[in-house]
This record gives structure tokens, sequence and C-alpha cells, in this order.
């Protein structure tokens, strides 16, 4: 018997083997090829048949017509190509040509790269497209172009410029399409600047005039700056609150807010982003921007090489950090004095200088100051500028106050600006803000060589 098994049992087994590769062949025939054909129907079907809810461009409230649209983007037709172009002068790429005919027609800024363009807008089917929708390829990188009807749209190439081609005709963009977008009323609203002319938080009403200044690290001038500039100017020249110069700096100062509290004029903070330079510490804060609602935010970018308004995508969120609310912090036009000050900040450091146009000194800008806001002349070196004025209490200071330091040589004067900050003109950083408790640039805070204050 056991025998008798030991020689059935292959046999069963080969048995087995073929009735059951003959019923998946079976199987195959009949049900392999009706998935293969359902799954190309799929794709087909969400390919064509994704109807948006929004007729975009079509239905706004915004002063233009779909008819000047189109014609404004046939009118740059030959235009040439240039890698990174954003205008007719310089040429364009795909998505500079797209965010040049949103903004000249419409007024939408759009985002200035194709990868971040994609992010917004409802998902668009082949069968729903209309003029003004968005449409995408991916090869080596996205590209975007902006669909004008008849299956045909406008984008920027390398071998043609600005040219018309169609969607299924031309080969290439037949094989690399990859979807198209169309904004929602509320993103053409959010990413219009008259949205906000009216708002009632007057750095997000006042932050559209920068929109458009060109990206530069360091940047401390209204030509072209960086986020932290960006955010010291907005605050400092709108709402009347003084804040350091640095994103680290910034964000040590203000009310912490919960994401689920944010408010427009909240400031957004980021880590490990944006990142000019590679020497940053690991979690360093390193970008900024201002909250405007709706999930946008405004913000000097460095991507995008200038100050644009931008969706608060998975890349922000992974790297936000954190939020702060400085509305409390305004001086609410109390100390003129303070104004003064900040019309000077970033002047540069020169020894023996007592004026903007050759630079200041410690003791030259805090007499600077005074003499400009108070008529009052304070003069000798400043020690003699110790001597002169009324002790105040570190309990007691108020904006205006003179604040002393122990130098290597001698007595550093600085203006007190409230919560904790103060002016000075430093040998690193010119006419700078800096606070009692901490300071990026030396290696001890402040107060550990606090003399006092005087009051003049």
């Amino acid at each position: 018997m056991s025998i008798l098994k030991k020689r059935k049992g292959p046999f069963i087994v080969i048995i087995l083997m073929t009735i059951t590769i003959t019923t998946f062949l079976l199987w195959w025939n009949t049900n392999g090829t009706l998935d293969e054909s359902s799954s190309t129907s799929q794709t087909s079907s969400s390919e064509e048949d994704i109807e948006p809810k929004s007729q975009g461009i079509l239905e706004t409230n915004l002063d233009f017509t779909v008819e000047e649209f189109v014609e404004e983007a046939v009118s740059l037709e030959g235009a040439d190509y240039q890698l990174g172009g954003k205008d007719p002068e310089d040429g364009f790429n795909s998505s500079g040509f797209v965010q040049y005919v949103y903004e000249e027609a419409t007024g939408i800024r759009m985002p200035r790269i194709a990868g971040h363009q994609y992010e917004i807008g409802e998902e668009v089917g082949k069968s729903y497209l209309q003029e003004g929708d968005v449409v995408f390829f991916e090869s080596d990188t996205i590209m975007s172009g902006i669909y004008i009807g008849d299956s045909q749209f406008m984008t920027a190439t390398q071998s043609g410029g600005i040219e018309t081609l169609h969607l299924e005709n031309d080969d290439f963009w037949a094989s690399n399409y990859i979807g198209a977008k169309r904004l929602t009323e509320d993103e053409m609203e959010s990413l219009h600047p008259s949205t906000y002319k009216d708002h009632d938080h007057p750095v997000v009403r006042e932050s559209m005039n920068y929109l458009g200044t060109p990206y530069e690290f360091g940047g401390n001038s209204l030509e072209a700056f960086d986020c932290s500039f960006f955010i010291q100017e907005a605050f400092r020249e709108h709402q009347d609150v003084y804040l350091p110069r640095v994103t680290t700096d910034q964000f040590n100062l203000g009310e912490e807010i919960n994401e689920e509290n944010l408010q427009p004029g909240d400031v957004l903070y980021f880590s490990d982003v944006d990142v000019e330079v590679s020497d940053r510490e690991e979690g360093e804060v390193t970008h900024a921007g201002i909250y405007v609602g709706n999930n946008f935010m405004i913000h000097a970018s460095r991507t995008e090489e200038m100050t644009q308004i931008s969706y608060l995508n998975d890349y922000w969120n992974d790297a936000f950090t954190g939020a702060k609310r400085f509305d409390e912090m305004s001086l609410n036009g109390e100390y003129p004095i303070v104004q003064e000050a900040a019309k000077h900040l970033n002047v540069p450091f020169e020894s023996g200088g007592s004026n903007p146009e050759e630079g200041f000194n410690t003791s030259g800008f805090v007499t600077h100051v005074f003499e400009q806001n108070e008529g009052l002349q304070l003069t000798g070196t400043a020690r003699e500028l110790w001597n002169k004025g009324e002790p105040v209490d570190t309990s007691s200071l108020l904006p205006g106050d003179v604040l002393f330091f122990q130098g290597s040589n001698s007595l550093l004067p600085a203006l007190y600006i409230g919560h904790d900050q103060f002016m000075m003109a430093s040998a690193s950083s010119g006419v700078t803000t800096r606070h009692l408790e901490y300071n990026l640039f030396d290696s001890e805070p402040y107060e550990a060589s606090y003399e006092g204050a005087r009051r003049y």
C-alpha cells in the first residue's frame, strides 16, 4: 500500500498541475483580455470624461472676456524661446508664457513654475476642455500651455518659440500629455491682487504692492530682496511693527499661532526649504511668508525669483515650522522716533560716521536720530551721552530710550524700540535690529554686556 501510494502521488500531482494550467489559460483568454480592455477603457475614461465644476475664466467677476484672453495669447505667437524666460522682450519658456498671458489678460498671478501650476486647479477631461484651461505635458520636465479651442493649444518650444500646436495631431505632445487644469473661482480670487485691496489687515492689503519684485538673497532694498527683508519691510511700513532682519530672529518674536487658528496677516515660517546657501543647520528656519487666507501666502520666493502669491502645497506643508502673529507688537504711530530710526535700516557702518550719506558709527546713529526727530542735539562721546541722560530701570524701558552696552574699548549706544529690541549701527551689518535676549551674529546675548539705559 505504501509503495502504491508513492507511485500514484507524482501521477496525481501531474494531472492536477495540467488541469490548473489549462484552467488558467482558459481564464486568461476570456478574462485577461477583458481586463486589459477594461484598463484601457478606464484610462481613456479618466482622461476624457473628468468634468470640472468650475467654469474657469468663462465665469468670473474679473474685468476681461475670454476673447481678450485668447487674443493676448495669440498676439505672442512667434515670440522667442528663452530658458527661464517670462516676457516678450527676453523670450519665454512654457510656464513663463502661461504666467504672462494670465497676468496680462486677467490680472491673475499664476505660479511661475509649471510644476506649481499643475498643483492648482481642477482636473479637466479632454472632452471638457475650454479656452483658458492650462494643459500639461511631461518629458524630461513638466511643461505647460494654454488651450485655445478646437484641440489646439499654445506653448513655448525650443525650436519654434511661441507656437500653436495640436493635442492629437502633434505626436510628441499627444504622447506626453498628462492632463489639464482649470482654476476654481476661489483660486482665481486668491491669485488676483485686487482681492486684497480693501483687506482689513494692512500688511495683507499693502503687501500686494511688492508683487513681482525680483528676489535677491541678502537684498536690502526695494529693488530686490529676500523673504525676511520682505517681512521686515511690510510690517514696518504698514503696521508700525519692527522685526529683526533674519527669519531665525523673527521666529523668536510674536504670538505663536496654531494652524487651525491662522488668520490673514499671520507670518508662516518654514525650515530647510528655499535655501540659497548650503551651510544652514538642519531644522533651521529658512523661509517666511505672509498668510493671505484660503491656503495661500505672499512671499519673496527664491525658486520663482520674485515676490509671488503661492499655494501652500505639500512642499510647504511638509516644511512648515510654525506661525507667528505680530499685531500686538505695533507701536501704532505713538513713537515717531522709532519710525525715524527705521528709515536708516541697512545704512552701512562707518567709523566716525554721523549721517546716512557717509554711514554711521554707534554714537553717530543715535545722535542723528534724536536730531532729526526731536531737534535735540546730543553731542560728545558715548560716555558723555551716558552721563547726560536720566537713568531708566530695565523694567521701565520705553521706545526712544537709549541703551548702552560695554564694547571692547568703549560704550556702545543703541535706540530701544520696544519688545526687548533695539536698533544700532553694527560693524557687521550696518544699522540693524537686535534683541536683548538672543542674537544670531554674536557669541553671547547683548544682555551679557548691557550697562544700562538713559532717557533724554
